[in-house]
């Protein structure tokens, strides 16, 4: 747990300037997606050039949004809380508000540049998965986002905000979950997949990376099974709304595979299959 890498000392009446863990590894995260994006962006007709500002307004939007849903989501507490609200610590963001505004932000970029917003889509998907990745490597070193208390003897626990106990390094565990989403859509990708369809395979297998995941993240399914009322959960569902959230990817992404392989099918002139 680090959330401050180093500080740039004090010049003049500037500083001392904190320079925090999670900007890094988010910055580190546009960085190898923009690698990622420009060798594979010629299969999608997209010029270098374009990657850059595309990669650029995304991420805007990503970190934009993840900070409004989280907002949203905790209303009742920033009602009361209104000096927290305009923090820029890297502190209560959430991984389904980033996606959001980046799909729209997304989708308007293509329709400005007239570009099929499937390839866009189609394109950006697996540098999602990959900036997922890094992101939740920086929650490790902010000290966020970390699993419930390990059992005795447990060989691979973290130390987080000064308790002596140690918790299950869950970040490390959905990050190594979608590193093998990551490689598969590459994989896949190299077969030739219809308009859409590596999209809506980055929605299923994300979706349901972000499910496992919250039965490791503290405070989560743990209250339910004891009892504890949690704003997190839906209703006497035995779910928490990350994993509603979960869920409802994993529907539009199967949604959206369905649909493209049926639109290849009519094109092809030849009935759609299920695989």
């Amino acid at each position: 747990m680090r959330p401050v890498l180093f500080e740039i000392p004090k010049i003049g009446p500037l500083g001392p300037i904190p320079i925090h863990s999670f900007g890094v590894m988010v910055l580190l995260a546009l960085v190898v997606g923009v690698l990622i994006a420009r060798k594979r962006c010629s299969r999608y007709g997209i010029t270098f050039d374009q990657i850059s500002d595309l990669a650029f307004w995304t991420m805007i939007a990503g970190v934009l949004g993840a900070r409004v849903l989280f907002l949203v989501q905790d209303m009742g507490y920033y009602k009361n809380h209104m000096n927290e609200v305009f923090s820029f610590k890297f502190q209560g963001m959430t991984s389904f508000g980033g996606p959001l505004f980046a799909a729209g932000a997304m989708w308007l970029w293509a329709r400005k540049q007239k570009l099929p917003t499937s390839r866009v889509f189609d394109l950006l998907a697996p540098t999602f998965i990959a900036g997922h990745v890094l992101g939740r490597f920086g929650c490790l070193l902010n000290g966020c986002c970390y699993g419930g208390v390990c059992p005795t003897g447990f060989p691979f626990g973290i130390h987080v905000d000064g308790s002596p106990l140690l918790h299950q390094p869950a970040q490390v565990y959905d990050a190594a979950m979608n590193l093998v989403v990551l490689f598969v859509l590459l994989w896949r990708e190299k077969s030739g997949l219809s308009p859409w369809r590596l999209t809506g395979m980055t929605l299923v297998l994300h979706g349901l990376t972000r499910f496992i995941y919250e039965f490791w993240r503290a405070g989560s399914v743990e209250q339910v099974r004891t009892g504890e009322a949690s704003s997190t959960y839906w209703g006497s569902l035995p779910i928490t709304q990350a994993q509603g959230f979960a869920i409802a990817v994993m529907v539009l992404g199967a949604v959206v595979g369905r649909q493209s392989r049926r639109a290849f099918a009519q094109n092809a002139g030849t009935p759609a299959t299920s695989e």
